[in-house]
């Protein structure tokens, strides 16, 4: 594995461990809060526990390696968090580390949402062996520092040393960080259901092909 570097030495970087899954919730909840997320995914008491077993369960995944990211300047607060699924030598994109999603959830969105995202998986990889970004999160007050960069970098260098592409899903609006400063290359549309509260999301699937050095 490569080695995890920030620029700013306040930060330090380090596995995520089981005990951290609280203080990942609350950056997501502090990373996560356009429109679209404040009514998809609102801070509720039911979904933190979501996403607080969710982390636990994929720090445990023998197929995950998550990280979270340290302010040592704040008591070891932590800041951000990723979560990279390894590649899988016999081609299974099966996600195991997610409960059930809760019962009140707009079904609609959700579907078009999560399925989205699994169909354009299978769509895009097929059977090939790649690194995946299943998720990425910086506090709203750490957006500046480079952090989620060197997540990502992180992935990236795995990817091409290993010769294997790499696959996320991200925003619409964040597309083109990702193509210009990552190399990201193909990409492929979710369409999500248009609600008032939020107007119209577009997420997007994007694949990068592993660069030489």
């Amino acid at each position: 594995m490569g080695d995890l570097k920030l620029a700013e030495p306040r930060f330090r970087i380090r596995d995520a461990k089981k005990e951290d899954a609280s203080a990942m919730t609350e950056v997501f909840f502090r990373s996560f809060n356009a429109p679209f997320w404040q009514y998809f995914m609102p801070d509720t008491a039911v979904l933190r526990q979501w996403w607080t077993e969710g982390w636990q369960a994929g720090v445990l995944s023998s197929t995950d390696q998550s990280f979270v990211v340290e302010d040592t300047a704040k008591d070891n607060k932590i800041v951000a968090f990723s979560r990279w699924m390894k590649p899988q030598s016999d081609g299974n994109q099966e996600r195991e580390c997610w409960p059930d999603l809760p019962p009140n959830m707009d079904s609609g969105v959700a579907g078009a949402f999560f399925g989205g995202m699994e169909a354009n998986r299978h769509e895009m990889m097929g059977k090939r062996p790649h690194w995946f970004l299943e998720m990425l999160g910086v506090h709203e007050d750490y957006q500046k520092f480079g952090i989620g960069a060197s997540l990502i970098k992180w992935g990236t260098d795995q990817a091409d040393s290993d010769g294997l592409e790499t696959y996320l899903d991200a925003s619409e609006k964040g597309k083109p960080y990702y193509k210009k400063r990552h190399a990201f290359g193909r990409d492929s549309p979710i369409e999500i259901p248009d609600r008032p509260e939020y107007g119209s999301f577009v997420y997007v699937s994007l694949v990068r092909e592993p660069q030489k050095h």
